[in-house]
């Protein structure tokens, strides 16, 4: 796996927010494979498709990207509110990819958390663009990862080193049980992970 972004691949692009959605979604389909079933290969989904960017065509789990330089805040800007809640109503919302790459453009943070882990109480609402802005009216929302579990951030690199993809396959299937429980009962043990994460010792 390299963990250098082909920076080639900026040619055309000016702005940082294009060049960096360029690199690392290229990154990803050259580098990463599924972490549910390990096909190596994963396909695009159409430009705009609201939510997700990637799919396994062997298990057809899906992914959404998200990519930083440097660290993530606890809060990650994401799409439109209304699309994101209707997707986790649904049961149909991706897993999400977080990247974190440095100043040189090399990978050093590669981790998914998967669907699961994600419930309306941790989708925030932001401030709905006032009617002068090109988009009058669009709400867009943040994710709230800070109390998120540890089991729901399975790491496929980290601090630029690559996990045994076994041990990747492993933590992800470890938690797909939740996805058979009804949203409440959902919730009451993501609660129960997040406590004892909290006493942190064995």
């Amino acid at each position: 796996m390299n963990l250098n972004l082909n920076t080639k691949l900026a040619e055309g692009y000016s702005s940082n927010s294009q060049i960096a959605k360029r690199l690392t979604e290229c990154w990803v389909k050259e580098n990463s494979y599924c972490p549910c079933c390990g096909e190596t290969t994963l396909y695009n989904f159409e430009n705009n498709k609201p939510v997700a960017d990637f799919y396994c065509i062997k298990c057809n789990e899906e992914f959404e990207l998200k990519s930083k330089k440097g660290k993530f805040s606890n809060l990650i800007n994401d799409g439109a509110y209304a699309t994101m809640i209707e997707r986790l109503n649904s049961n149909k919302n991706p897993n999400f990819f977080f990247l974190t790459y440095s100043k040189t453009w090399t990978v050093e943070n590669f981790f998914i958390i998967p669907k699961q882990f994600f419930t309306p109480e941790i989708i925030i609402k932001r401030k709905s663009l006032p009617d002068t802005a090109r988009r009058a009216g669009w709400t867009g929302c943040n994710i709230d990862v800070s109390g998120i579990a540890e089991a729901g951030k399975v790491f496929i690199i980290k601090e630029t080193q690559l996990i045994n993809p076994k041990i990747v396959r492993d933590s992800f299937k470890k938690t797909l049980f939740l996805r058979e429980k009804s949203a409440e009962s959902r919730g009451w043990i993501l609660d129960v992970l997040t406590c004892i994460d909290l006493i942190k010792k064995e």
